[in-house]
């Protein structure tokens, strides 16, 4: 009777290289050469570590310190803004990245530490919306998430419809400049809730009188409405 040896196992079997590992041979000059479908260590780590310095800036997520100027104890982070890349909350989608949560690059090392610099999650409600081909406002995520690979064309087409809201001063802001107008006298938390009461943006029709997108649309059809609003006066100054 043969012997019995434990499943997925050979009897007497012969040393040698883990399944999968690269073994070498000689060539017929003498020299040694890789085997067929192998590939070199650098081809293939390169790669790898290009995409995972690329896909997150959240690689040291549990190293987080809530801290402020001085190095002090602070209740929250605030966000770079126009200084540096990624200064506002968004969604910052780019090779590699599959984002679920906004975040921004923050000012005094404040939050999780990365790569490239401090970070934290913020507001989602902080994040820039851009007008869809309904005539609703959607945020980067929600355009890539419906238009797939298409995406980040549909996106980069509407800049010209990107969302704005009316300020205190009369002006027509974006979500950036109205942070930028507003943080000095409200910090982080309270532009944002200044933000969320904001009337939408309205703009100059022909007739003279200032008018929503909706009114556009209800006056002038959902084809037309387009033409209109883009010819329209804007209600914004130039130093934001």
């Amino acid at each position: 009777q043969a012997a019995r040896h434990p499943p997925g196992r050979r009897a007497n079997p012969t040393p040698g290289p883990p399944r999968g590992a690269r073994t070498a041979r000689r060539g017929t000059s003498g020299g040694p050469c890789l085997r067929r479908g192998a590939m070199a260590p650098s081809r293939i780590a390169w790669p790898l570590l290009l995409q995972g310095l690329l896909a997150a800036p959240l690689a040291a997520q549990s190293q987080s310190s809530m801290k402020g100027e001085w190095g002090q104890e602070v209740l929250g982070c605030r966000c770079n803004g126009r200084k540096g890349t990624h200064g506002y909350c968004g969604y910052h989608f780019h090779w590699g990245s599959q984002e679920d949560k906004p975040w921004c690059r923050t000012m005094h090392g404040c939050g999780n530490s990365g790569l490239k610099g401090a970070w934290i999650h913020c507001d989602a409600r902080a994040v820039e919306r851009r007008r869809g081909d309904d005539g609703k406002h959607y945020n980067s995520k929600e355009m890539k998430e419906f238009y797939g690979d298409k995406g980040k064309d549909k996106w980069t087409g509407a800049e010209k419809y990107i969302e704005r809201r009316m300020a205190k001063n009369g002006q027509a802001y974006t979500v950036f400049q109205f942070r930028d107008y507003y943080i000095d006298a409200l910090g982080e938390q309270g532009w944002v809730s200044e933000w969320e009461a904001a009337k939408p943006e309205q703009r100059q029709a022909n007739d003279g009188v200032w008018y929503a997108w909706e009114e556009f649309v209800k006056h002038y059809g959902d084809v037309k409405a387009w033409e209109m609003w883009n010819s329209a006066k804007l209600s914004i100054k130039s130093e934001l």
